[in-house]
């Protein structure tokens, strides 16, 4: 993880707004206004704006930054879910993209946020030059390809304990979900401040009751998931980073996903759960910046 500075001494030189589109009310974090490349970046379920707050910056060196606030998730717009959820999350990225007057961008999504990112790539590619996933995708792999997911860290599956936790909110209870998506050796990563900022997101009604129906349709997207065949047709750059040490699918689905894809390149980040790019950002913010600029990943 980044210094022990904060969330918001690192996204000092951010604009934090909100983007009001054609659809959607959507908060993000700006930065590197005049950079010729664009990166959008999209958290994971349960997750909210400042996970990116040791990217946005750093990465903003090189690119226009533009991180999201997914719809049902913080501040941002939470509509009522349609059957494919993903579908909606992409018109987001769209609605965010029209607003500012961005035509083409490289996107990033990371696990849930990840499974989105994939149905752009493979539904709607056009104003897309190339996709980061990290620790996700969704993707259906054949069977005996890949080892079984590890077991989810405090035993609990991730969406049963966030609803439960969703019922009634606790400081600690949020700390003990954060927990899982950190590498189970290292729960120092989770921090007083980021505990503080999930449980007022939790704690406001109205994201509490749009994380309750997130979670809840989260069973019903399985239909929805790609396959291999699926994934073999993307065409466009890819980067896929991975952790090995979260409750779900180890290096070894990342490394299949990646052999998959034509072209894709492969990043693991020893020592990371789900969310390599808080836990590990100087790597993780190396390797994008490497993938974007056409250099070797190492």
């Amino acid at each position: 993880m980044a210094d022990s500075k904060s969330v918001w001494v690192n996204l000092m030189g951010a604009e934090v707004r909100f983007i009001q589109g054609k659809k959607f009310r959507t908060r993000v974090a700006i930065a590197g206004e005049g950079n010729d490349e664009t990166l959008m970046m999209m958290h994971g379920g349960g997750g909210h704006l400042e996970t990116f707050a040791f990217n946005v910056m750093p990465l903003a060196q090189h690119f226009r930054v533009i991180a999201m606030e997914s719809l049902w998730h913080g501040m941002s717009s939470a509509p009522e879910i349609e059957a494919n959820r993903n579908a909606q999350l992409a018109e987001q990225v769209f609605d965010v993209m029209d607003a500012l007057g961005v035509d083409q961008v490289w996107m990033h999504g990371e696990a849930q946020g990840a499974q989105a990112v994939m149905h752009i790539a493979l539904n709607h590619p056009q104003r897309f030059k190339g996709f980061i996933f990290e620790s996700g995708g969704g993707v259906v792999f054949k069977e005996g390809t890949v080892k079984p997911p590890l077991p989810p860290v405090g035993g609990i599956p991730m969406g049963e304990r966030t609803l439960a936790l969703l019922k009634e909110p606790t400081w600690q209870g949020v700390k003990d979900r954060l927990l899982m998506v950190m590498h189970y050796q290292h729960p120092e990563r989770v921090t007083d401040e980021l505990v503080d900022i999930r449980y007022a997101h939790y704690s406001r009604p109205s994201t509490n009751d749009a994380q309750t129906r997130y979670y809840t349709s989260t069973p019903s997207q399985a239909q929805y998931a790609p396959t291999e065949d699926d994934i073999a047709r993307i065409d466009k750059p890819v980067l896929v980073i991975w952790c090995d040490g979260s409750g779900g699918l180890g290096p070894d689905a990342g490394e299949r996903m990646a052999s998959i894809i034509p072209g894709a390149k492969f990043k693991k980040l020893p020592e990371t759960g789900y969310w390599a790019h808080w836990e590990c950002p100087d790597d993780f913010n190396e390797a994008v910046r490497r993938f974007i600029q056409g250099e070797p990943i190492t």
